[in-house]
């Protein structure tokens, strides 16, 4: 009778290791999964994504203080190009340097990247300014291109600010507001432009986004470093 009250105590005890040894996998295996499940989310929140609409339209070979637009344009690319931080992801678009009279000549020469900085550098040498300036167009393909992307979402636009096209820009901004898209712009031109730059920087103000001129377009890098 005292051995198999004792067997009955030993079977007891193994089974009871086994249970709490069980549990503790499953515990840990749960835990596991919970962490992973937080790095995930903190690497998700740091992905950074930027397209730069960059103005090649005709009217870029016009002079802003004696300097064309279009050497102060590709200066403007390649510092920011050359400094902006590691982790964004950028991408280039490219209006009116393909056709003439093409209020649709909108393209993007660089997909997403965060090791293309040379590859966007080296593309813009030789473009030259050639055909309209659908800017408001340029900046809807911008947004569709962004539209299904998670993460920081942003639209760099560098442009003299003639817009010929037939979109509205108006229309266009609530798309990027919908979207959570943040559009900064750099206008590359003369601040007697009036017009111009209050379109400009209301657009970009409305979608919470600075405006920029050649003068101070160095501050653009600031606003992906913080």
């Amino acid at each position: 009778m005292k051995n198999d009250s004792v067997r009955i105590v030993l079977v007891f005890l193994l089974l009871l290791g086994f249970f709490l040894g069980a549990y503790e996998g499953i515990w840990r295996q749960g835990a596991k999964k919970v962490v992973n499940y937080n790095l995930d989310i903190g690497k998700e929140s740091q992905d950074v994504y930027l397209e730069v609409i960059w103005d090649a339209s005709g009217s870029m070979w016009g002079r802003d203080y004696g300097v064309e637009k279009i050497i102060r344009s590709k200066e403007v690319l390649k510092t920011f190009t050359e400094e902006i931080p590691e982790n964004v992801n950028i991408a280039l678009r490219i209006f009116g340097a393909r056709r003439v009279g093409d209020l649709e000549d909108s393209f993007l020469a660089i997909p997403f990247d965060n090791e293309n900085r040379d590859n966007i550098i080296n593309f813009i040498t030789n473009v030259k300014p050639l055909g309209k300036s659908p800017i408001a167009y340029s900046l809807r393909q911008a947004c569709r291109d962004l539209q299904e992307i998670n993460g920081d979402k942003y639209i760099l636009l560098i442009t003299d600010g003639i817009d010929n096209g037939e979109i509205p820009a108006e229309d266009v901004v609530e798309e990027i507001m919908d979207n959570n898209i943040v559009l900064h712009v750099v206008h590359i031109g003369e601040p007697e432009e009036v017009e111009v730059k209050d379109k400009l920087k209301e657009m970009a103000e409305k979608t919470g986004g600075h405006y920029f001129t050649y003068n101070d377009h160095k501050n653009v890098i600031a606003t992906f470093s913080q």
